[in-house]
């Protein structure tokens, strides 16, 4: 009887999903989380990344960017936001800011994203100021954007 009340015990606490986060919030821990998990996101995104590029680039060159590729912007918008809203790397993102209470994980992860991707700082600052980044952020973060106001 003590034989089975001590493996149901040690079942029951090998069943336990949540890591503790004294044990795994660790950036030996975290880095090769993230990394996998950012990867997942950039795989997936290379072509809306693509079109993000293009349309900032002819924004900082001084061109007004045509309606085929504002068309694509904001298609690149959507595949980003849906990835960004369901896509398995940032379920995983969620997790790791979630048990080591990084807040800031997921914008920071995507800062980083688009840097790595070569977009400079300007192209980001526009991706910005017309209000992509803030949606997609507020989407991977799994807050409900706000719709436009208009």
């Amino acid at each position: 009887m003590r034989y089975s009340l001590l493996m149901a015990a040690i079942l029951l606490s090998a069943c336990s999903t949540t890591p503790d986060p004294a044990e795994v919030c660790t950036s030996e821990w975290i880095a090769p989380r993230v990394d996998q998990a950012v990867d997942r996101i950039e795989t997936r995104l290379e072509k809306a990344l693509k079109a993000f590029r293009s349309v900032a680039e002819s924004r900082l060159s001084g061109k007004t960017p045509g309606p085929i590729q504002m068309f694509r912007l904001s298609n690149a918008a959507k595949a980003l936001e849906k990835e960004l809203e369901n896509g398995r790397g940032i379920k995983d993102l969620r997790v790791i800011a979630a048990t080591c209470n990084d807040p800031d994980l997921i914008q920071d992860q995507i800062f980083a994203l688009l840097k790595r991707e070569g977009l400079s700082d300007g192209q980001i600052d526009f991706l910005d100021t017309i209000g992509i980044l803030d949606r997609l952020i507020r989407t991977a973060e799994g807050v409900q954007p706000s719709a436009p106001d208009g």
